[in-house]
């Protein structure tokens, strides 16, 4: 790790928070109704430190400020300091405290699962199942969804089909997470993190009120930590599964305290390391193909074998501009976003040192995005907001493969996506206590595809090129919601269908474009508070239907990387979560959450890979596909059980408090892909469990907190994600056991 770099960057970090000491403004004015719900839930967040869940977090899941437990969807959220007590620092970490939520890696490539639907390796002409969010900012690329958290305000995994408000293929859910906004005091703060792998981690953040009527929020974050892995062969980089991010955020708010408020985020990160890219052979040995032409491969969590010598390159620019003129009767809100997103990105596709399926994959993503929403106000007995939304994306992509006589590619595929969409969802109370809920929309997505000869120098394009297609689909998705409140409690039903788009495989030539899968889902939730609302519960149980799922599957016989997306035929899924929150005492309170569901395929004839020399009874290297019907088997990443749990102590004495947390969390075995026969059962992940603590010291002012933390401290090993191709399987493991101290100072 480059230490002299690191300090540089943390020390320009602090001297941006502590510059803020020295402003005098201050702001009186009343902040957007977005930032209002920011700041109140921030507030009630820290209000209750062992709150987890954040029972009293104002969520925006139907683009209103709304009590979680006022809120007929399935939500799972978390305040910013729960996501730091918890040990939570991105977004795949979510997948711990959230049982529903499964979230698997391939190197950059993030893939979750919400109740067992998501998506897996997409290259160019494909969307996720679930929708990310940053803000009001739709993360289209897979390879742009692992964030870092810093000055977050909170986190929304909201679980089903968000076909209507959030319609932007969440067929599955959506994960949002939204940042702090800018508030009306002088504030800043500063945290440092170091533990073991000589993990650094430098967070700042300065909010500056420069006049009554505007201010600028800063944050900054940078994060290095060494390899979980080293490659044991000496020509080859030697840092594998490291971290290398930087990150910045600017926020400028204008509100003059009358009718218009606009509000402009700028944001920048780039990350150049190997995070998550540590690939082995797991496989029988002498039946994978690199060690049989003589490669060698790692042993375990701590060692890669590969020839490759570079790391990934990943940065993007970001910005969202919105904008919102109070009307009166009604409130009109412009959202604008757009991304430049830029990757280099490489990986070991058989896991040994043979070239066999060293990958480089070329991509570049701009996306560009309007939204007009038009809201009725609170205070009648029927309130409406209805919008239009555009999306505009243009993927450039390539995928390079050194197979060792000569280098591939499939081609340069070039894709581009328009998004036309029209919404609107009512609330009608038709007593003090019963609501009906209905709304819909309307959406056309229309794909254009272009495949050519790679650019690359050396590479030879395998697939006949030009080749050009153009497909459009579109969908009407309605949902409808009866909800009855009595006393502190919420109890609805509800239907919901989401639709993700169709779209193309790379390389788009010679496959059928993908029809759109549509989910539909029957939901009852309750929502309950007891003994003075010092106990939260919440309960819900779904019945999905799924129709033309969308499957990723690695295929082809040899060396190259060749992805197969094809529709499935119907699934069904049906399940139950559930989310309790106890504050015991004011010092003390207990989260736990689980998630129980049955999947299965309908009728549905896949394929599997097994080892050619397993079928001929010899030592023949390499797999081949062969026919699997899925029929009745369960969906692939999709556990039957998972459950976490979480205790939160933070007594108070003279001197100080000591805020101390426990987590648990325990995901059930699930495969990553069709387990033929036993030689393959390394595809099947075991249940497993991880172990978090944190224990720490705050004077009585709280100004300033130190801390000691372990997450996986039990050492449990777990993958990643297992690939199976046709040189055989790879595997990347998850974290192994990290500790560590950390200080935070905020005034």
């Amino acid at each position: 790790m480059d230490k002299s770099r690191f300090y540089r960057v943390a020390a320009g970090s602090l001297v941006v928070a502590l510059s803020a000491a020295g402003s005098q403004a201050a702001m009186c004015q009343t902040a957007p109704a977005d930032a209002q719900a920011n700041v109140a839930a921030d507030a009630k967040d820290k209000s209750a430190p062992g709150d987890v869940l954040g029972g009293d977090i104002v969520v925006t899941a139907q683009r209103r400020s709304e009590n979680l437990m006022r809120v007929p969807v399935a939500i799972t959220a978390f305040g910013g300091e729960s996501l730091k007590s918890i040990g939570v620092s991105d977004v795949q970490g979510l997948q711990m405290a959230t049982p529903a939520l499964v979230f698997p890696s391939t190197g950059a490539y993030a893939q979750p699962y919400i109740r067992g639907v998501g998506s897996r390796l997409l290259q160019n002409g494909l969307d996720p199942s679930v929708a990310t969010y940053v803000d009001g900012r739709y993360i289209s690329r897979q390879t742009a969804i692992v964030l870092d958290l810093a000055d977050v305000q909170r986190v929304e995994v909201l679980k089903g089909p968000q076909g209507v408000l959030f319609g932007r293929n969440a067929s599955a859910g959506a994960i949002r997470i939204i940042t702090n906004d800018v508030s009306d005091a002088l504030e800043g703060s500063f945290r440092l993190s170091y533990g073991n792998y000589d993990a650094v981690q430098a967070e700042a953040m300065a909010n500056i009120p420069l006049t009554d009527a505007l201010g600028v929020r800063i944050s900054a974050l940078t994060s290095r930590r060494d390899g979980f892995a080293t490659n044991i062969v000496p020509t080859g980089y030697r840092e594998w599964d490291n971290k290398n991010i930087d990150m910045i955020r600017g926020k400028i708010r204008w509100d003059s305290g009358g009718a218009f408020q606009s509000r402009l985020t700028l944001g920048y990160w780039t990350q150049a390391d190997n995070s998550g890219n540590d690939n082995v052979a797991v496989g029988i040995p002498s039946l994978t193909l690199g060690l049989a032409n003589g490669g060698v491969t790692g042993v375990g969590r701590k060692q890669v074998a590969t020839a490759l010598t570079g790391y990934n390159h990943k940065r993007e620019y970001s910005g969202e501009w919105v904008n919102s003129l109070d009307l009166g009767a009604v409130t009109l809100q412009s959202i604008t976003t757009y991304s430049d997103l830029d990757n280099n990105l490489q990986f070991d596709g058989d896991g040994t040192s043979a070239r066999l399926v060293d990958a480089v994959v070329f991509e570049k993503s701009k996306t560009f995005s309007q939204e007009l929403q038009l809201a009725s106000g609170t205070d009648g007995r029927f309130e409406w907001i209805v919008g239009g939304y555009y999306f505009r994306d243009k993927t450039d992509f390539d995928t390079t493969v050194d197979i060792g006589p000569r280098i591939i590619s499939q081609g340069q595929q070039n894709v581009k996506t328009e998004a036309y969409a029209v919404f609107g969802q009512g609330t009608l109370h038709i007593t003090d206590s019963l609501d009906l809920i209905a709304g819909g929309r309307y959406s056309k997505d229309i794909k254009t595809v272009d495949l050519l000869a790679s650019e690359h120098l050396g590479a030879v394009t395998v697939p006949p090129t030009p080749y050009s297609d153009r497909q459009s689909w579109a969908k009407f998705t309605p949902s409808a919601t009866l909800q009855y409140t009595f006393g502190d409690n919420l109890l609805y039903a509800k239907f919901a269908r989401g639709f993700k788009s169709g779209g193309f495989s790379y390389p788009a030539v010679n496959q059928v474009p993908l029809r759109p899968e549509v989910l539909d889902m029957y939901e009852v939730g309750l929502k309950s508070q007891f003994f003075d609302r010092a106990v939260r519960l919440t309960l819900s149980g779904y019945y999905y239907t799924y129709k033309d799922l969308q499957v990723s599957r690695a295929a082809g016989t040899g060396v190259g990387i060749i992805v197969v997306n094809e529709n499935a035929a119907d699934a069904k899924l049906y399940g139950i979560d559930a989310d309790l929150n106890w504050t015991v005492t004011r010092e003390l309170s207990f989260t736990g959450s689980l998630s129980w569901q049955h999947s299965e395929y309908g009728d549905y004839l896949a394929s599997a890979k097994a080892y050619r020399g397993v079928l001929a009874g010899n030592a023949t290297p390499g797999m081949v596909d062969v026919g699997f019907d899925a029929k009745g088997h369960e969906l692939l990443r999709a556990p039957a059980f998972s459950a976490f749990a979480a205790v939160n102590y933070e007594p108070e004495f003279a001197g100080g408090s000591l805020p101390m947390s426990v987590t648990y969390a325990y995901k059930g075995a699930f495969d990553f892909d069709f387990v033929l026969d036993p030689s393959t059962s390394v595809l099947r992940q075991k249940a497993y469990s991880l172990l978090n603590a944190k224990i720490g010291y705050s004077p009585p002012s709280k100004q300033w907190t130190v801390s000691i933390w372990g997450k996986n401290l039990t050492g449990t090993t777990y993958f990643d994600d297992v690939v199976a191709a046709g040189v055989g399987i790879r595997g990347s493991y998850g974290a192994p056991r990290t500790y560590g101290l950390e200080a935070s100072f905020k005034f």
